[in-house]
């Protein structure tokens, strides 16, 4: 019977992972190339080593991101359809990873599961941007994979203690994944870094030593992460940010300063609250010791650094805070996995809160995907008559803008779109992509009465 329930448990599980896949994939589908990715030149690209080489210009002229820079060019260079698979397939490997680095779970425990999706897909920082959009995913959802993926290997190993069986392979792959996540993404890099020197302090607080094979992952990390900062391509970047700053001196750092905490307030405070109100019912229940809360803090502390560093670079872009957001998210869920099966009403309520959640969150789904689908349709019809005026050899078009009322919270092509202000960089955009000379840009309605014909 026993076996039959973990089958079962297992099978749901399994279920679950499948539907998450799907899921995401079937909005990767719906999610066009934009911004940035319409920049991209395959032109310069016949070999392996012309990846590295243009990678290698951009490291010295813009910023140090190299790892994912590169998944970003090789991601450029295949099929979005494949994209929307590996990117699918990378989007459930880390929402493993977060399920993974929670403790005190069953085996294959589907709520659980349930509940790391639903906080992403609700929750997340700029999900159409950071997960969907092409060259967001490359530098967030794969940074935070890759990122997580170490924290987990080393976790792992930290546990093992001296159990460690074949040393030499264990402190490679920690050297190599910690270089790799070390030189991922600046805050949510140095965040990781900060939680496995944690994790490693705690270790030794409980059990008074620490395998010298963990110092491999370390100096990974810790190399990887100077290779990142150290780029010369950062100075670069930061002058020309710095010079369109508005303060000066002392006051700029006040200025940014208000920025992070607004956007913390934004992102990571719905955490906060779960952390709070979890933490003083536990302290007052007198059944935890405060030992039990240490994944929590390291999380939670980890997630307000990374935030707070920002406080460093000159107006980051919201989705700087992804990395924040999901290690204040395992913090918050760490806490919810706290609950005691015996304290029949919390856990009727998060039993019966997953469940609600998740039904509203397939309304949702179908309302935001069907608005997916217009606005890929819409944005088909414009590259359709654009590359049919510029086979008739025309260079001044008439393009619409997309239709607001589809505006989406899971796209950021209304974000990204056309305007009729001639100094919109995404115009600039368009006329680089398209080879325009000259664009006049009206609303969708006004567009079908210039052209004549409805695009229904």
């Amino acid at each position: 019977m026993k076996d039959k329930k973990m089958i079962w448990q297992r099978n749901r599980f399994i279920l679950a992972v499948a539907c998450s896949f799907v899921m995401v994939y079937i909005y990767n589908v719906f999610t066009p190339l934009m911004s940035d990715d319409l920049l991209f030149d395959t032109s310069v690209y016949h070999s392996i080593g012309d990846v590295f080489r243009e990678e290698y210009k951009q490291y010295m002229n813009w910023n140090g991101r190299s790892v994912l820079q590169i998944i970003l060019r090789f991601s450029m260079l295949m099929p979005k359809s494949v994209f929307n698979i590996l990117n699918s397939f990378c989007y459930v490997a880390t929402m493993l990873l977060v399920y993974w680095n929670i403790k005190g779970k069953k085996a294959y425990d589907v709520f659980l599961y349930v509940l790391v999706n639903i906080c992403i897909w609700v929750f997340c920082v700029d999900f159409s941007q950071t997960i969907l959009w092409l060259a967001g995913a490359c530098n967030y959802l794969w940074g935070v994979f890759i990122i997580l993926g170490f924290i987990t290997i080393y976790r792992f190993y930290l546990q093992k203690g001296t159990e460690i069986k074949h040393k030499l392979l264990a402190g490679i792959l920690l050297f190599v994944t910690g270089m790799l996540a070390g030189w991922g993404n600046e805050n949510t890099s140095g965040g990781a870094i900060l939680i496995i020197l944690l994790f490693t302090a705690k270790y030794y607080y409980e059990n008074k030593k620490v395998g010298k094979i963990m110092l491999s992952g370390v100096a990974g990390s810790v190399i990887g992460f100077l290779f990142l900062l150290l780029a010369p391509g950062n100075a670069v970047r930061s002058a020309m940010v710095t010079a369109e700053e508005e303060y000066s001196g002392l006051a700029v750092y006040i200025s940014r300063g208000l920025k992070v905490l607004k956007a913390m307030d934004e992102y990571l405070l719905v955490y906060v609250v779960v952390i709070c109100l979890l933490g003083a019912y536990f302290y007052y229940s007198k059944k935890y010791k405060w030992m039990d809360f240490a994944e929590t803090a390291i999380f939670a502390f980890a997630s307000v650094a990374t935030a707070a560093v920002l406080i460093m670079t000159a107006e980051p872009m919201a989705r700087a805070y992804f990395g924040a957001n999901i290690y204040m998210m395992i913090a918050a869920l760490q806490m919810v996995q706290m609950i005691r099966e015996e304290d029949t009403l919390l856990i009727s309520l998060k039993t019966g809160g997953i469940i609600a959640a998740a039904v509203a969150m397939c309304f949702i789904y179908v309302e935001e995907g069907a608005n997916l689908v217009r606005i890929r349709r819409e944005i088909n019809i414009r590259e359709n008559y654009i590359l049919e005026e510029r086979a008739k050899g025309e260079s001044d078009l008439t393009l619409p803008m997309l239709r607001p009322v589809f505006e989406s919270k899971y796209s950021m092509a209304h974000l990204v779109d056309i305007s009729n202000d001639e100094n919109n960089w995404n115009n600039s955009i368009y006329r680089n992509a398209y080879g325009i000379d000259q664009m006049v840009v009206l609303p969708w309605e006004e567009w079908e009465d210039f052209i004549g014909r409805e695009t229904e």
